[in-house]
């Protein structure tokens, strides 16, 4: 069984009110797939995952590096977001490094508002490697700052709507 690493936590701040702060735990805020879009807090860690590139990891084991629940894992397998290598059928699912990233990517995905539609069709078009190069991922990252700059827009709007509102209201 390989160890976990992963890297010391950077405290980030977002503007307007929006506070994203690491902790030691990968995507701790992530309750997927049934996740509230209105959390908007998003903790996260760098995940490093130091094994041999060959091995293979179980679900348990994945799930606790991911902080993904197994059953959203069976689920973005279903869907054919994730694949698992298994010896015979009924064999337990084992997932790759390459894997373990793509479960990253998932989760920063749906934080920055994709949902598992627009991640399917996104992560078609990665090759199915660590690290991924930045003529890869460069487009990809826009397309993901768009949607969070958007996201950004909407709330901002949400305030002023509510501003005003409460202002009327107390007329």
């Amino acid at each position: 069984m390989c160890k976990r690493k992963l890297c010391e936590p950077a405290l980030f701040r977002a503007t307007d009110d929006f506070t994203a702060s690491a902790s030691n735990r990968v995507l701790q805020s992530m309750d997927l797939p049934s996740r509230s879009r209105a959390n908007h807090a998003v903790q996260y860690v760098c995940p490093e995952l130091t094994c041999p590139a060959d091995e293979l990891i179980h679900i348990r084991e994945m799930s606790e590096r991911t902080s993904v629940p197994a059953s959203s894992l069976r689920y973005y397998e279903k869907l054919g977001l994730i694949m698992s290598e298994r010896e015979t059928s009924g064999s337990q699912r084992r997932y790759s490094k390459s894997t373990f990233y793509k479960i990253i990517l998932i989760t920063l995905a749906q934080s920055a508002g994709f949902n598992l539609d627009e991640i399917a069709e996104q992560l078609r078009n990665l090759p199915d490697i660590h690290p991924l190069p930045p003529k890869v991922w460069g487009p990809l990252h826009k397309i993901w700052e768009r949607r969070i700059d958007q996201r950004v827009a909407e709330l901002k709007q949400l305030k002023i709507n509510l501003r005003r509102c409460t202002r009327d209201a107390s007329r």
